[in-house]
């Protein structure tokens, strides 16, 4: 196998946007998520973000990392510093479009829900707003929140509610992603379907 080789000083030497591209795709398929958010003010906001990460199942916690917030703050920052509840919605293969339209910088009074004609759905007095054709949706709080050494922020969310296409729903409780829609994604802007190779028996320790 044919290799190229880099280290930190050769980090320095590339090209902006081919450095971006490369050190995020380095690490495979992510999930491809939008995370809706409320303002006091009942002004919905949704955001795509290719970060969302597995905490832990008992509390069950799901974490995202925010951008740095130094030169603009941006409406996901800002709303759940006003309101700790937020959503993750999955991404469906026919909202891909617009689900990824959603990463341009918007004016605060412009809700993505409306500019990009994505379906919003309220459950019940959730105070977040998800969104309708998602096969996933996830109801979270904010619990915490950490600033990273690149004054990236991660937020750690409890899981307070989940929304589950019915028919994805494994017996044994998994979700089969291959009766789905849902697509994953790869760097900033590649978009993938997951496909199921093998199922394994759980390893006990």
């Amino acid at each position: 196998m044919e290799c190229n080789y880099y280290d930190i000083l050769d980090f320095q030497k590339l090209e902006k946007l081919w450095k971006i591209n490369f050190i995020n795709s380095i690490t495979g398929f992510k999930p491809a998520n939008l995370i809706g958010t409320r303002s006091k003010n009942n002004k919905d906001n949704v955001a795509i973000f290719s970060s969302v990460v597995h905490l832990g199942s008992n509390p069950g916690l799901l974490g995202f990392t925010l951008r740095p917030q130094d030169e603009r703050q941006t409406d996901t920052y800002k709303n759940l510093k006003e309101n700790s509840f937020f959503t993750i919605n999955s991404i469906n293969i026919d909202s891909i479009d617009k689900a990824h339209q959603s990463s341009k910088k918007y004016t605060n009074d412009i809700s993505e829900f409306t500019e990009l004609n994505i379906e919003q759905y309220n459950y019940k007095k959730f105070n977040a707003p998800f969104v309708r054709d998602s096969d996933i949706k996830i109801g979270l709080k904010k619990v915490e929140q950490h600033l990273l050494y690149n004054k990236c922020i991660l937020v750690v969310g409890k899981i307070e509610n989940i929304i589950v296409n019915s028919s994805i729903i494994e017996k044994d409780g998994n979700i089969n992603f291959d009766k789905s829609k849902i697509v994953c994604i790869s760097g900033l802007y590649s978009y993938y379907k997951p496909k199921l190779i093998k199922k394994l028996n759980y390893v006990k320790s």
